[in-house]
């Protein structure tokens, strides 16, 4: 069995190594863009400083919007250029990307943004010449600038933006399909539940990150679904980020942690509808709280949800849950669900 007290220092060690990570990321920002331009990466956007955080890059993939900005104050154009290629190459492999540093990318795999975008030509952007030939013709034709004041002094920050294809959700969703199906199958989840998780969690950004901190395509937070699959696939300690970055490890995770929900957790709710919209909640705010929304002790909130249908059931998580947040959240994975049932 695991010992809770080494689980315990684990966590503890997790959390300030993540918080030292983040003060220093964010002090490296702050002194370069300053307060008002910081930006940091999230669920459905990408950041990526380079260029000793000069340059960076911003894809929005709820937007569907990539925004390349550099602070070099001597070779703009140069610089634009090679963040631009880099943000276009940038491999589907989350060990070649640091988000929290200013570390090169390493290139060579397949783009993460691979069919996700296109060149001025319509052409998908695999090798580094059509790269660098769109970031030239961006450079030439949609540059634009404005001016911030840091440190005391007005800088310019040069930036283009372009848009991705109108699909590319339904791009991005369908690099996952086989990895969705295998999970679905493994743990007894349905797959259009799992796409809709994931489309809610991060629009299919195999690099979200949010300040929980979770990570990954289902969002999951180490310390407290990545423990508890741990324990269910009796691994010990916690998942680390590289490990949930990487979309087969996190799809699994995501559907393992369904799977509790469903068949241990909340398995003395009855009705299967009532039960979907239970785990579903509680896939963003943990069983404990779903089962105290319907009574203080939570042993008694299953009988109260068996005596409901499952409109009421419905009806009392979009009221009574205790954040706001997760109340929108259930309505907006029922809707994820429409998009995916036949995918």
């Amino acid at each position: 069995a695991a010992d809770p007290k080494a689980l315990e220092r684990d966590i503890k060690r997790f959390e300030k190594d993540f918080e030292n990570l983040m003060e220093t990321f964010r002090k490296a920002v702050l002194a370069v863009w300053g307060k008002k331009e910081a930006k940091e990466p999230k669920p459905k956007v990408y950041v990526k400083y380079t260029q000793n955080y000069l340059s960076r890059a911003a894809v929005d993939f709820d937007k569907g919007l990539i925004t390349i900005e550099t602070l070099d104050q001597k070779t703009p154009e140069k610089s634009l250029k090679t963040a631009i290629a880099t943000t276009l190459l940038t491999p589907d492999d989350p060990r070649a990307v640091d988000l929290y540093t200013a570390k090169p990318i390493k290139l060579g795999e397949i783009p993460f943004l691979y069919r996700e975008v296109k060149d001025h030509e319509g052409e998908d952007i695999r090798w580094a010449w059509r790269a660098e030939r769109f970031a030239d013709h961006l450079v030439a034709n949609r540059l634009q600038t404005r001016q911030i004041k840091s440190g005391g002094t007005v800088k310019t920050i040069y930036y283009v933006t372009t848009a991705m294809v109108k699909d590319h959700l339904q791009v991005r969703a369908k690099k996952y399909m086989l990895l969705v199906q295998r999970s679905a199958k493994e743990f007894s989840v349905s797959k259009n539940l799992i796409y809709a998780i994931m489309k809610t969690e991060s629009d299919f950004n195999p690099y979200a990150v949010s300040s929980a901190p979770a990570f990954g395509l289902m969002q999951i937070v180490p310390t407290t679904a990545g423990q508890d699959v741990n324990k269910f696939l009796k691994k010990s300690g916690l998942p680390t980020r590289e490990f949930l970055f990487n979309p087969a490890n996190n799809i699994k995770y995501g559907s393992a942690y369904l799977h509790l929900l469903n068949y241990k957790y909340l398995n003395d709710i009855q009705n299967p509808v009532s039960r979907e919209y239970c785990v579903i909640a509680a896939y963003n705010t943990g069983a404990g709280n779903v089962l105290r929304t319907f009574d203080p002790k939570r042993d008694l909130a299953p009988g109260r949800i068996n005596r409901l249908d499952p409109l009421d059931v419905f009806n009392t998580l979009r009221r009574k849950l205790p954040y706001e947040e997760t109340r929108r959240y259930l309505v907006k994975v029922m809707d994820a669900k429409k998009d995916f049932v036949n995918f």
